[in-house]
């Protein structure tokens, strides 16, 4: 079985519509923002694979969560983190997609630590096989392989592009979910894939006010490549 988490509706929904044979299970109840989350998962299948799709809601602690319970209930071959990001990069842009080869928390900060893409103690690895799949992708649709950098903040500030650029010069894009689903995925043992789909350019001074109108777009443009990926998945060797 492959496991798909996305933070939002609009992110979880461009994969439901693409499903087959989808059964609904209830899981346990959390709350988020004050009110109950959404927390089903959504089991069918995709490209003739066994997947699980569910919402965890924006933020670290609701991924860490969210990816610890997904975990220990179905026991993933495969943990795909899927959503939208902003672009850190003068070549990525909107609808672009990205798929992770690391991944780093860009907000540790800690004496003696190194801060880079490279040390464990604020980046994980992200599944070979997926990125050697996304390289096979074929079509319209660009697609980077890279490092992607999270953190619990919305990137729209040069000043906040300045400390990333200082310490992770190769993002590609940044967001808030994928380092924490991949460092308890990292701790569970589970492979995991990071794909982001680009919604708005942070480079540019205000064009992060272009998320919602891309929301729907770029969505679309992550499932589609998921789906490719989910198709390929343990089917094609890693070389």
């Amino acid at each position: 079985m492959i496991a798909v988490i996305c933070a939002m509706k609009q992110e979880r929904d461009a994969l439901l519509k693409m499903m087959k044979d989808v059964k609904v299970v209830k899981g346990k109840r959390l709350l988020y923002l004050g009110k109950e989350l959404d927390n089903e998962y959504y089991i069918g299948t995709l490209e003739d694979k066994e997947v699980v799709l569910s919402r965890c809601g924006i933020g670290e602690i609701y991924a860490v969560m969210s990816t610890m319970l997904m975990i220990e209930k179905f026991k993933p071959e495969l943990l795909i983190n899927l959503g939208c990001a902003g672009s850190l990069n003068e070549n990525v842009h909107v609808n672009d997609i990205v798929v992770a080869d690391r991944i780093a928390n860009w907000r540790v900060d800690v004496p003696g630590w190194k801060r880079n893409i490279d040390d464990p103690t604020c980046s994980f690895p992200c599944d070979l096989s997926v990125t050697a799949i996304a390289k096979k992708i074929r079509g319209k649709q660009k697609i980077h392989i890279g490092n992607i950098v999270s953190a619990d903040e919305f990137i729209y500030k040069k000043s906040q592009v300045k400390e990333i650029k200082k310490h992770f010069p190769d993002a590609l894009c940044g967001e808030m979910e994928g380092c924490a689903v991949a460092g308890t995925a990292y701790a569970f043992e589970t492979p995991v894939a990071v794909i982001r789909s680009i919604s708005d350019e942070t480079l540019i001074q205000g064009d992060f006010k272009q998320f919602d109108f891309n929301l729907e777009k770029v969505c679309a443009s992550a499932a589609r490549v998921c789906k490719q990926i989910i198709k390929r998945f343990g089917d094609e060797k890693v070389v």
